[in-house]
């Protein structure tokens, strides 16, 4: 017998339990299922707090992509304007047209277009 095991009889000796090998063996079981149990349960509650801030994380970066194509929406009508688009053509050296060609269509010519030399 080693110095633990003489020290560990004789502490349940003098509380007065009567232990035998499968009694202790069966607490022993049952405090490591316990412990095992309790890692487990330490284990699950860890990667659920982890996940929780990588999904606020998606959630923070959705809000910002959200606001981010909203200004970019407006910044596409605000450019797209009527105004916008004839200062534009006007600086690029487009000039208005005094008068305006109408080029009808015939409805039986899919494929090709046909001039007509008098106006609508």
């Amino acid at each position: 017998m080693t110095r633990f095991t003489r020290w560990a009889g004789h502490a349940v000796k003098a509380t007065g339990w009567n232990l035998s090998a499968r009694a202790a063996l069966s607490g022993l079981a049952l405090v490591g299922g316990l412990a095992l149990l309790a890692a487990f349960y330490l284990a699950l509650s860890s990667q659920t707090a982890v996940l929780g801030r990588h999904l606020q994380d998606l959630q923070s970066t959705q809000a910002e992509t959200l606001q981010e194509n909203a200004d970019l929406r407006d910044q596409i009508a605000r450019a797209s304007s009527a105004i916008n688009l004839m200062h534009r053509a006007l600086a690029a050296g487009f000039v208005p047209t005094g008068t305006v060609l109408f080029i009808p269509v015939a409805p039986d010519q899919s494929m090709g277009f046909a001039l007509s030399q008098t106006p609508p």
